[in-house]
Parts: structure tokens; C-alpha cells; sequence
């Protein structure tokens, strides 16, 4: 996998002369490169200065110039992409510091001041002393289909493209669309609703990722929709969420729906069992395999895979 997006990386960063390469990294839960490395080829390193009171200076995130031959950077940036993602429980304790590859024909100086601006906006009065942190990919891919074009546009502004790993290892090229006046970053209460949503989305994709080693295109779709289903269950313990959500991906979309789980939910929000005791009663796999049926018969959906017995799930 490294060799071909490296490869179609230098490519896609060495198409266009006029632009230069930065590599942009969230070193807030930890340092991705050793400092003393990226000193001995003379890296310009420029930081996008952020305010925060629980924020070192040292956690700010960073720009990186990116020369167009620095393939060690290059490849050890991408190595650090793959590795980062490939370990839930890593992730949930480190995070991601790899916020992508940046071209623009903007001076370092500037793109920093400019990224610093849209972490902390100031037409956002809701945010207090919220990040918004675009250097973390995973909230750039998560809000990038809410925002409107104008605020993509705005997002992005001096830069053109901007590539990032997803969590099936493909390149993916964010870009505003041509001829679209840039809006300051100003979120609707929708835009804000979706954005609190993120810390559950993604602890559904780490289990996910625990139980089925790999990850589908459409994972994000998915997650999101598992997401909002056991939010309005009404649970609220990060694990019971990550639980559920983990049986809803496994087993059918529509799983909250059926009464068994109106049942096993009802129980555990009521505190008489936890809600892993709650789901052990029902039979495994066949109780399983028979909601799913029911499920798929009344939404009119073709049968999909069984549950294997003993399948990890959360």
C-alpha cells in the first residue's frame, strides 16, 4: 500500500509547478516526527499558532514544507498515515497527527495564519474555546459533506487540493469547487449537531475495525447511520454505544427498530441489567440470525451474511 499511494502521491504533489507541498500534522496527543530528523534536511516547519489553555505550545499543530524529491518525508508521512489507522486502540489513546498533504502557492506564513483562523473562528460565538481541529482528517472527513460550497470554499481558500489518507488506504483530493465565492466558517445548529456526532462515529469505526479487520468504501455512510440510530435509543455510556452500534453494523441497519431490542434497550436504560447482559439473551446466532430475517422481509431486502457463532461484536 505504500509504494502505491506514495507513488501516486509524488505525482498528484508534482503535477503543477506553480504549487508548493506542505505536509500538515496535529502533534496534540503525540510528536510524529523525531525533531532532530526533520533538522537534518533542513525542513522548514511552520506553526499554525492556535489559543487554547490546555494547549502547549508544543501541541500546536505544524506545516512542514514538503520538497518535491524529500521522498523520505514523503514515504515516512505515508507510513505514518497507514500505521496510525490501523490500530483502534492505538488511535483511541494517540489519535491521528497526520492531517494530510497540502498544495498552495501560498507562503508557509500565510497558510498558517489562515488554518489558525479556521480552528478558531470568530463568527462562531458557540464554540468558546472548542478547536475546530481540521488538522485531525477524520474531522475534515466528516464535516466536508455538511459544509456548503461556499464554506468549502472558504475552508480552503488558498489551497487548491488537499489529499488525504482514508481508513481503506485510498487517496482522497479535497477541492473547492471553481468560481465559488469563499464564506467564512460560520456552522448552522445543524452543521453543529453533526459535528458533536463525530466522537461516536468514530469510536463505532474503531470497533468495527476491532471485529471485521477491514473497513468497506461506503464505511463512513454506515457508521454515520449506526451512529444516529443508537443515539436516539436514548443510551448514553460511551461503551453501550459502541456496543450497539457494533450489533447494528453486524447484523442489519434497522436492528433498533425490532421489539427484541426495544426490549434489551429498555432494560438496561432502566439499570435492572447492563446492556451486555441484556443482548447475551438473546440466542446466538439464531435469535440473531432471525431478527435479521424478520428485518430484511420487512424492509424487502435481499438475505444477507449470518452471524458466525462467537464473532467478536464491540
Amino acid at each position: 500500500m505504500l509504494q502505491r499511494v506514495a507513488r501516486q502521491l509524488g505525482e498528484a504533489l508534482q503535477a503543477d509547478e506553480t504549487l508548493s507541498a506542505y505536509l500538515l500534522v496535529d502533534p496534540m496527543l503525540k510528536e510524529p516526527f523525531a525533531v532532530d530528523w526533520l533538522q537534518e534536511e533542513s525542513r522548514k516547519v511552520w506553526p499554525v499558532s492556535v489559543r487554547h489553555p490546555l494547549l502547549k505550545d508544543s501541541q500546536h499543530p505544524r506545516l512542514i514544507h514538503l520538497h518535491p524529491h524529500d521522498t523520505h518525508l514523503l514515504e515516512a508521512s505515508i507510513a505514518l498515515a497507514i500505521t496510525e489507522q490501523s490500530d483502534p486502540d492505538e488511535e483511541s489513546q494517540q489519535g491521528f497527527a497526520l492531517g494530510g498533504w497540502l498544495l498552495t502557492n501560498a507562503p508557509g506564513e500565510a497558510l498558517a495564519r489562515h488554518l489558525a483562523r479556521c480552528m478558531q473562528p470568530s463568527l462562531m460565538p458557540k464554540a468558546g474555546n472548542m478547536l475546530l481541529r481540521w488538522a485531525d482528517r477524520r474531522v475534515l472527513e466528516w464535516m466536508w459533506p455538511v459544509l456548503t460550497a461556499r464554506q468549502q470554499a472558504g475552508l480552503l481558500r488558498p489551497i487548491p487540493r488537499w489529499y488525504v489518507l482514508d481508513r481503506c488506504g485510498e487517496l482522497v483530493c479535497y477541492e473547492a469547487q471553481a468560481d465559488v465565492l469563499p464564506q467564512a466558517l460560520s456552522f448552522s445548529p445543524d452543521q453543529w449537531a453533526h459535528a458533536q456526532q463525530n466522537e461516536a462515529v468514530q469510536d463505532l469505526l474503531r470497533g468495527w475495525l476491532r471485529f471485521a479487520g477491514a473497513l468497506p468504501p461506503d464505511y463512513l455512510r454506515r457508521a454515520a447511520q449506526a451512529a444516529g440510530a443508537v443515539i436516539a435509543t436514548g443510551l448514553t455510556n460511551r461503551q453501550d454505544r459502541v456496543l450497539l452500534g457494533a450489533y447494528i453494523l453486524q447484523v442489519h441497519p434497522q436492528l433498533t427498530s425490532h421489539p427484541a431490542l426495544h426490549s434489551a434497550v429498555n432494560r438496561a436504560l432502566s439499570g435492572s441489567v447492563t446492556l451486555a447482559q441484556a443482548l447475551e439473551d438473546i440466542p446466538d446466532p439464531q435469535g440473531w440470525d432471525a431478527i435479521r430475517a424478520e428485518l430484511e422481509r420487512d424492509a424487502g431486502f435481499a438475505p444477507t451474511r449470518p452471524i458466525e457463532q462467537r464473532e467478536q461484536l464491540g
